[in-house]
C-alpha cells in the first residue's frame, strides 16, 4: 500500500515530464470559501473536495486516494502547515479535478495547459496544479514522516 503513493508520484512525474501537459487530476480549484468550493464539487461529481486545515482531514484523503497509509497524515499536516507560513498561496481548500479537462467535456485537453502564463497556476487563485503546489510540500516532508517516496 505505502508503495503505490510512490509508484503513482514517479509515474506522474515521469509522464507530465515527457508529455510537458498536466493530467486531468492535476488540476484543481483553489477557493477560500470552503462553503462554496465543497458545494461545487459535490453537486458536479467531477470534482474532490479537500480540507487542508488542522480541523480537515485533506492530509488523510490524499493519502488514501493515492492508496497510502493516512496514519502520516498528522506529521504531513504540521509540514503543510509551517509550508503555509512562507507560502500563503498554498490552498486550505481546494477540489482535484477528476477528468473535467477530458472527453467528458470537450474533448481532450486540460483546462490550464494552453496558459501562457504559467505563474498563475501556483498562485493560490482560481485554478492551480496540484504538482505544483500541494505535491512538493508532500513530497519534501515525506520521508520524515515515514512515507516512501521512492
Amino acid at each position: 500500500m505505502k508503495h503505490r503513493l510512490a509508484l503513482f508520484i514517479g509515474v506522474a512525474v515521469v509522464a507530465l515530464t515527457v508529455t510537458s501537459s498536466a493530467f486531468a487530476f492535476d488540476c484543481m480549484r483553489v477557493s477560500s470559501s470552503a462553503q462554496g468550493l465543497q458545494q461545487s464539487a459535490g453537486n458536479s461529481g467531477m470534482w474532490l473536495y479537500f480540507d487542508m486545515t488542522d480541523s480537515g482531514s485533506g492530509m488523510a484523503q490524499i493519502l488514501e486516494f493515492f492508496g497510502a497509509d493516512p496514519s502520516a497524515a498528522p506529521c504531513l499536516q504540521t509540514a503543510y502547515d509551517s509550508a503555509r507560513v512562507t507560502n500563503p498561496a498554498l490552498p486550505l481548500y481546494f477540489a482535484l479535478g477528476l477528468g473535467v479537462a477530458g472527453g467528458n467535456h470537450n474533448g481532450p485537453g486540460v483546462l490550464a495547459h494552453n496558459n501562457p502564463n504559467g505563474v498563475v497556476l501556483a498562485n493560490g487563485v482560481g485554478i492551480d496544479h496540484f504538482d505544483d503546489t500541494v505535491l512538493p510540500v508532500i513530497l519534501a516532508a515525506a520521508p520524515g514522516c515515514g512515507v516512501p517516496t521512492g
